[in-house]
């Protein structure tokens, strides 16, 4: 349980402002992956954990007190236990990966074997000196 106590004092320092999340859910889902971000040996984990950050900060509502994200969090981390961080974070990021494909899901599909465009502009031949 000290691990959740250590995840909760950092996301109160991370999420300073007077704001609150949209639910329980997107609250533990801040606590976890600003955890998962810090502690993760794996870059893959970390990375994955640090785009959740981002992604559940970003569901924050402004205009509540730093007292009422304190008890947001409170209650939010009551039911997480050593037994239950790991897939609570597998659902949070698995919550992320649903909204990335249905993003990509709007992109045009390419036709088989077409090269993706490339970015950089054709360079100029040099003028005759």
């Amino acid at each position: 349980m000290n691990f959740i106590r250590i995840a909760l004092a950092g996301t109160l320092l991370l999420a300073g402002t007077a704001a609150t999340a949209q639910t329980v859910n997107d609250a533990q889902c801040i606590i976890l992956s600003n955890v998962f971000a810090k502690e993760s040996k794996e870059p893959q984990q970390q990375k994955a954990a640090e785009a959740a950050v981002y992604f559940y900060l970003g569901r924050v509502r402004d205009g509540t007190t730093s007292a009422q994200l304190k008890a947001l969090f409170d209650q939010a981390s009551k039911p997480l236990t050593d037994a239950t961080i790991g897939p609570k974070m597998n659902d949070c990021v698995k919550s992320i990966q649903t909204k990335v494909n249905l993003l990509q899901s709007l992109a045009p599909a390419q036709p088989a074997g077409a090269k993706p465009a490339t970015t950089t502009p054709p360079q100029k031949k040099p003028d005759g000196r």
